[in-house]
Parts: C-alpha cells; sequence; structure tokens
C-alpha cells in the first residue's frame, strides 16, 4: 500500500498520547519533499488505495495476535495463555489479564490504547483529504459521500472499542487538535450512535463491492451492538432500536446461516461464506496478521500439520469452558484437538483426516513425553503444562499454512445478529424467552448437532434461561473477541469466578483504567473509575 504523507501525519493520533514512531519527534525538522493531498491523489485507483490504507491498520489492529482481542478474551472463560514450565510467562501479562490484576503501566494495555488511536488518526486524515477532493474528476467508482461515510463508520468502530473499554475518552475528529479533553462514556456513546446513524443512509448495500470495507450491513451490525450494550455503556436499556437494527439486516441484507458450523472460518470464507457481514480480509501473502495456529498450536505440530512457520504454543481452552460443551456438540468434537495428535493427511477431494494408523507426533519429551498428548487438565495460570489445554481450531487450518494465514477475520456475521435480536427479545420479556427468540437461537444451535442428536439438543421456552443463553453464546461465538462484553452484561464478568479467577465484586474492573503514559501526555486526560483504584 502507497504511503500517504509524511510519516508526522499521525500527529492527530499523536495528540492523545500516542507514541507512534520513535523517529517522530523533532516536529522542527525542515521537511524537503513530501506527499500531499494535493500531488498524491491523481487517478481513482489513488483514492481507493487510500482508502485500504486503514482496513490495512484494522488487519495488525484486531486479529488475534493484538491487545485489543487479547483483554476482551483473555480476560474472559473461554481462553488463556497460562505460563507452561519456562515458557509463556511474558512478563506476567497474560496471568493479569486472566486473574483482573492489570495495572496502568501494563504495555498492553497501552499497546490497546495506542493500536485504536492510530486508527482514528488514519481516519481523520483521509477526511480532511477528501474533504476538498474532487471526485467527480478522479472517478474511483464510489461517490464523496460514500468515502467519507465510510471512513466515519471506521472511525466510529474505534471508538466504539474506547467506549467499551475504557468508558471516558477524548474524541478527535480532525488532524490539529491539541491535548483534546476526555469526553464521558454517554458523550462517547452519543457520538458513535450519531456517526453511525448519519452515515448508514450514504453507504453501500452491495456486499460484494464492499467485501473487507463498510457496507450498511456491516454498520447495522455495529449499531446493534452498540444498543446491546446502551444500558452498560450508558444505564439505558435501548431493545427497541436493537432489535430495529438486526432486523434490517435480517430483512433486507440477504445473508443466510451457512451450512456448517464453521463454515464462516475456513481459508476460502471470502469465496464460500454467506453468513459472513463484515470481515478483516487476510492473505498469507499480501494482508499479514492472521495467525491462528501460532498462537494456539505446540512445538510439534510443525511438522506433523507441515506448516511453513514453527507455532508458539501460547492460548489454551480454558478446562471448564471446554467442559460446557455437550460431548456430541460438532463445535467440540470438530472445533479443538484434544488427546494423542497425529500426522493430518489430505484426501484427493482435498478434505483432511488424522491418520491413526501412523506414528503419532512427537512431543518434548521434557514436558509431554514421546507422544504428543494434550489433556484437559490446567492446574493454574502459573502452573500449566506443554501439552494442557485443548486446541482450537475454529479457523481452518491447511496443509502447508504459513505463519500468516489467508482466513479472513471475522468480525460480525449473520449468525450473531441473530443471537442478538434474540436477547433483545428476552431481556424486552422480563429475562424470559419467547418462542421467536427460542427459534433464532434454534436456527444457528442445529447444525452443531447430527440429525439424530438434535430432538434433544433443541432449546423450548423453558429451557433457554438467560443463563443458558449466556452459555449458548460463548460456545457459538468462541474466542471471536466478544466474550468480555457478553459476561459484563450479564453481570458475570466481576461477580463470578472461574478456572483460576477469583471473583472481586469490584465494578470498576468493568472497565480498564487509562494508561499512565497517555495521562502524563496529555494535561487535559482524565484518568475514568479504574485509575482511582491506582
Amino acid at each position: 500500500m502507497k504511503a500517504l504523507k509524511h510519516i508526522c501525519l499521525y500527529a492527530a493520533a499523536a495528540l492523545t498520547g500516542i507514541a507512534v514512531f520513535p523517529s517522530c519527534t523533532n516536529l522542527d525538522e525542515e521537511i524537503y519533499s513530501e506527499v500531499t493531498a494535493d500531488n498524491y491523489y491523481k487517478s481513482g485507483d489513488e483514492v481507493i488505495s487510500a482508502m485500504m490504507r486503514p482496513w490495512g491498520h484494522f488487519c495488525g489492529t484486531l486479529s488475534p495476535n493484538n491487545s485489543v482481542w487479547k483483554f476482551q478474551e483473555l480476560t474472559a472463560d473461554g481462553v488463556a495463555w497460562p505460563q507452561k514450565g519456562r515458557h509463556g510467562y511474558d512478563n506476567g501479562n497474560w496471568i493479569r489479564m486472566h486473574r483482573h490484576q492489570w495495572t496502568p503501566t501494563d504495555t498492553e494495555l497501552e499497546s490497546a490504547w495506542n493500536l485504536l488511536y492510530m486508527a482514528i488518526g488514519f481516519a481523520n486524515n483521509l477526511l480532511a483529504d477528501f474533504e476538498n477532493l474532487d471526485f467527480e474528476k478522479l472517478n474511483p467508482g464510489i461517490s464523496k459521500e460514500q468515502a467519507i461515510a465510510e471512513m466515519k463508520v471506521y472511525r466510529a468502530y474505534s471508538y466504539a472499542y474506547l467506549l467499551d473499554m475504557f468508558g471516558d475518552v477524548p474524541v478527535v475528529e480532525t488532524i490539529n487538535e491539541v491535548s483534546p479533553p476526555t469526553k464521558t462514556r454517554k458523550e462517547v456513546f452519543d457520538f458513535v450512535e450519531k456517526e453511525l446513524k448519519e452515515n448508514i443512509p450514504l453507504l453501500s448495500d452491495n456486499k460484494t463491492t464492499t467485501y473487507g470495507r463498510v457496507s450498511k450491513w456491516g454498520a447495522n451490525a455495529l449499531l446493534a451492538h452498540l444498543y446491546l450494550n446502551a444500558e452498560v455503556y450508558v444505564g439505558t436499556p435501548r431493545w427497541d432500536d436493537c432489535i430495529a437494527a438486526c432486523d434490517e439486516i435480517i430483512n433486507k441484507g440477504n445473508f443466510q446461516l451457512d451450512a456448517h458450523w464453521n463454515d464462516p472460518f475456513k481459508v476460502d470464507n471470502d469465496k464460500n461464506s454467506k453468513e459472513n457481514i463484515w470481515v478483516i480480509v487476510y492473505d498469507e501473502t499480501y494482508a499479514a496478521g492472521m495467525n491462528w495456529y501460532t498462537l494456539w498450536f505446540h512445538y510439534a505440530m510443525q511438522k506433523g500439520w507441515e506448516l511453513e512457520s514453527g507455532p508458539w504454543n501460547g492460548l489454551v481452552t480454558q478446562p471448564t469452558f471446554y467442559d460446557t460443551f455437550a460431548d456430541n456438540d460438532l463445535r467440540k468434537t470438530e472445533g479443538f484437538l484434544i488427546g494423542k495428535q497425529y500426522p493430518r493427511v489430505q484426501r484427493d477431494d482435498g478434505t483432511y483426516y488424522f491418520d491413526t494408523n501412523a506414528t503419532p507426533l512427537q512431543g518434548s519429551e521434557e514436558y509431554v513425553g514421546q507422544d504428543l498428548v494434550f489433556v484437559n487438565e490446567i492446574k493454574s495460570m502459573t502452573e500449566g503444562e506443554e501439552n494442557s489445554g485443548a486446541r482450537s481450531v475454529k479457523y481452518e487450518i491447511v496443509k502447508g499454512a504459513r505463519g500468516d494465514m489467508s482466513n479472513d477475520w471475522v468480525l460480525f456475521r449473520y449468525a450473531d445478529i441473530l443471537f442478538v435480536k434474540a436477547e433483545a427479545l428476552m431481556r424486552k420479556n422480563g429475562n424470559k424467552a419467547t418462542s421467536e427468540a427460542v427459534d433464532l437461537v434454534n436456527s444457528v444451535r442445529q447444525r452443531a448437532f447430527s440429525e439424530a442428536d438434535w430432538e434433544k439438543a433443541k432449546y423450548t421456552v423453558a429451557t433457554l434461561t438467560m443463563d443458558e443463553f449466556l452459555a449458548e453464546r460463548g460456545r457459538e461465538f468462541a474466542f471471536e473477541g466478544l466474550r468480555r462484553q457478553d459476561l459484563i452484561r450479564f453481570d458475570k464478568f466481576v461477580t463470578t469466578s472461574w478456572w483460576d479467577k477469583e471473583a472481586s465484586n469490584d465494578e470498576t474492573r468493568a472497565i480498564f483504567p487509562i494508561p499512565y503514559k497517555k495521562l502524563q501526555a496529555n494535561p487535559n486526560l482524565v484518568g475514568n473509575a479504574a485509575n482511582a483504584k491506582f
């Protein structure tokens, strides 16, 4: 992707307390050449190329190896990164996340803040460029109104994460604001809502031409989630608005559930999934950052799966979460690696099987013995073993995969919208299931069971309690970056113990403290309620 301007164009992001690049420190430096909006945009292709720069940033922001995703999942009850012998301590970052012991000086927290405000800086820069750009002359195949709307929704997505994670944050809409003041969580919520409602009508409803960018449907999915969590964010439920945003997608978006539970996550999901609403586009060569298997797989699996890059043996499934899946749930039998591991072999039709007649994969003898056997027992975050924990293969991993995979990362999918509407219906009904809510949930759950098992597995109005809904939402959307929000919304995040995390009953743990370095850099930035604890 082409560079847009001199490196110091990131000043808008830096003004909120972000250290972007160490070299960009002398703002009085004499610049002998600079790429500006006037001399850069010479064709429509260059306009589209510039618009893709923010999406390229998302590739490095919301993938499962970056801080934003980690704070949404490693602080919850599904996935963990325990220390395994001499490996995985990493300055205690993952232990503190799991046990809710993070501090304002944690580098991972600062990284999440930086990534989100850098995204906002990219959007603000392009919005400034597009203001005076002659779209009709350049003919990029997209109107100026749509291009601006896409950038504003992209920016709103980043603010939605800041709103969710930190609560009170600055709102920066231009590239020349100095030391912007803190806005309340209510003000940030209102800004995100306004940006979405004003720009959704200007977006395209064409799912093909906007794939990987913002469409009307992706923006409505973001709006539905904003309303789903409104009571947490601002104290006022917005269930009817949530249902209306879902209905826009359900009634007009022409999405449908894929046939199999993991079709949305396969390596060719860009071509074959009818369920995915908004994705981050990845490619093993041209758009790196999707590294699912490197995070989950044991070192010994590189040879057995003929992988190009070596795995890190990092993430594991918390044993208590793994045990919530029924034994006949396909999301359990197909979605995790557990037990003795064998080489994987490709059939002529392109599918794979594990050759149980072959020699099992050889693990590290120091930790796992001769054969690699994944077990569901993990003592604690500090007493893991090299083979502990079931490993997720939710995102398809193919023979010879590189460290950077080509599966597109799913931000929103149709199944989630059906669950969001079902939850809103149950909330409106006094936290009890309705027949419509049961039908919505069952339509998704059914593909996780065989035809023979389905009659016993399907929900009824009596069996779909709020606790069961939360558990099923955890199983269906495992590791998709949604679990922390779900637990907070169901009042389980700080009030409940799980595996190696004790309940704190400290509501300030439902948000993260503003990073210390950001408070030091911006005199108008005010700490939130979580900062008061430190």
